[in-house]
């Protein structure tokens, strides 16, 4: 079964339907997925912080999509540090693809998605591919 991490911005993007949310319910019914505490405090703060940019329907549905991803990941200290994203906050899910051997890392965000491949590869990510949903949904058939 492919390892797969979330970013943060595909699980608010599945909120709203569509692609992200295709891949995020494909990601959780065919693939190992993997969060880290930090990522999980993460999660957890998102929430709070889009309690006042979001209606309560909205805020509910997130809440539960979040749950869907805590109760169907595995949980895992990334222990190793490494910083290759230009956004200091994205080097968690990175971290945490290095600690699992990750085959994917599923993400909307371009600092993640313009990382080179050389980058990964000379950092230990071999095997990991960075896509947005859409390729996502096309290479993990």
């Amino acid at each position: 079964m492919p390892k797969v991490v979330i970013d943060a911005n595909v699980i608010v993007s599945a909120l709203f339907g569509g692609t992200p949310r295709k891949a995020f319910l494909k990601a959780l019914r065919t693939c190992d997925v993997y969060i880290s505490p930090e990522i999980r405090l993460e999660l957890r703060s998102l929430l709070d912080e889009l309690e006042d940019k979001f209606d309560r329907y909205r805020i509910r549905r997130l809440r539960s999509i979040v749950f869907n991803l805590l109760s169907g990941s595995k949980e895992v200290a990334a222990s190793k540090k490494i910083e290759l994203s230009r956004d200091k906050k994205d080097n968690a899910y990175l971290n945490l693809c290095l600690r699992v051997r990750a085959d994917f890392l599923l993400t909307g965000d371009k600092d993640l998605l313009e990382i080179p491949s050389k980058k990964l590869k000379s950092s230990g990510l071999n095997r990991l591919k960075i896509v947005s949903p859409d390729v996502f949904l096309s290479e993990s058939k």
